[in-house]
């Protein structure tokens, strides 16, 4: 899949920011399940064709029928049947960290100055729709926030053990920031030996857990370098009136 029209998209909207901290979480629009992109409460445009991969379950596990629409440039994810669990893979490009600090699109890089590396942006989401009994079950993300409770079950302020995993491994000493959407430049948590934190739930709506994890790119190389970035969202219900 080409995604040169994403990365001209994005470069416009993330010149003036950190684009390495930019991350991806699923969020009701207009009543719709939506991709949002951004960095706290600041969504971003970002072109569709960037969404590579999705998947969605039911409650017992089995894949679940669904289909997507485009709407003022939004991703939304229609589905067709109950959806407990979904997730979502994008390519926000590869992207060159310059000497003096700024990021630039691969595309727009030429002649701009010395090059300190080269990086690949690779955004993942996981989402909680509906609530389960059953222990949730890692997603298969690259890397992925694995909640250890029935998150629909908590309120603002209740804790939620969650375990961080890289490939399908736990990942120790990783940075989680426990409120991505409203509180994202909080001194981050840190995961223990087993890719395990314990988060406070910071509201009784949306809740957005983020994490990341830099590395040298693994296989297929375009770029020296690869910063993962993953997120958990979920809606606490709201209390009967």
């Amino acid at each position: 899949m080409k995604f040169h029209y994403a990365v001209m998209t994005l470069a416009l909207a993330m010149l003036a920011g950190s684009v390495q901290a930019h991350g991806l979480w699923v969020a009701q629009r207009a009543g719709q399940w939506a991709a949002v992109y951004g960095e706290g409460a600041e969504d971003e445009a970002y072109d569709p064709v960037a969404i590579q991969r999705v998947e969605a379950w039911r409650e017992q596990g089995q894949a679940a029928r669904w289909h997507s629409e485009i709407r003022a440039g939004q991703w939304l994810f229609v589905p067709e049947e109950p959806v407990a669990r979904l997730a979502l893979r994008f390519d926000a490009g590869a992207w060159r960290e310059m000497m003096d600090g700024r990021w630039l699109a691969d595309g727009q890089a030429a002649g701009a100055g010395e090059i300190r590396r080269t990086w690949r942006l690779l955004r993942y989401a996981s989402a909680v729709l509906a609530s389960s009994d059953k222990p949730a079950l890692a997603l298969g993300l690259p890397l992925e926030i694995v909640p250890l409770k029935d998150t629909l079950a908590l309120r603002k302020g209740d804790s939620l053990p969650v375990r961080l995993l890289l490939r399908g491994q736990p990942l120790a000493n990783a940075k989680v920031i426990g409120d991505f959407i409203n509180d994202d430049q909080a001194a981050p948590l840190r995961t223990d030996a087993d890719g395990l934190v314990v988060v406070t739930l910071a509201s009784n709506g949306l809740n957005v857990i983020q994490a990341s994890h830099a590395e040298a790119c693994q296989a297929e190389c375009t770029t020296e370098r690869v910063v993962h970035s993953t997120t958990l969202s979920f809606i606490v219900p709201r209390l009967p009136e």
